[in-house]
């Protein structure tokens, strides 16, 4: 978990096991990643059948993407933000800005390389960030109440504004 989001688990509680589990999900995307993209080469088929480049540059286009979200939660979250529920910034455009761009990180890598064994392992990913982000936000509106509930109503959770 990063930082701005640990520091939102010691406001609202932390996911039982949700460090580890991170951890454990971005060792396993890295060992079929770099497996499937550069040794076996299994499901990059696709890969040679189109311009290489297109791939390429759309995937680094997105890893920018992901670098940008969450560099910007962290410096909303401990530059200028002090105290209470994030509304603002990042955080006033998409609900969860940290895991967005973790997950724009993984399928930037799947996407450079068109791996579809990292593909999947992506959308492994998104559920158990998705399912983090339910728990977070269960404790976020037991915390803050109508103040959460609001927010929630006008910020997205996953597609920013």
């Amino acid at each position: 978990m990063n930082m701005s989001e640990h520091r939102h688990e010691h406001l609202i509680g932390e996911k039982p096991d949700s460090h580890r589990n991170q951890m454990i999900l971005m060792v396993v995307f890295f060992i079929v990643w770099i497996t499937d993209s550069f040794i076996l080469r299994i499901s990059t088929f696709l890969w040679s059948l189109t311009y290489f480049w297109v791939f390429a540059v759309v995937g680094v286009v997105i890893i920018i993407m992901a670098a940008y979200f969450m560099n910007a939660s962290h410096k909303d979250l401990f530059d200028t933000h002090e105290g209470g529920l994030a509304t603002s910034g990042v955080y006033g455009r998409v609900r969860h800005p940290m895991y967005f761009g973790t997950h724009l990180f993984y399928l930037g890598l799947a996407v450079v390389t068109f791996s579809l064994g990292s593909i999947v392992m992506w959308v492994i990913a998104f559920a158990f960030y998705n399912t983090l982000a339910d728990y977070e936000e269960m404790k976020l509106e037991e915390r803050f109440g109508d103040e959460f509930l609001k927010y929630k109503r006008n910020v997205r959770k996953w597609i920013p504004l």
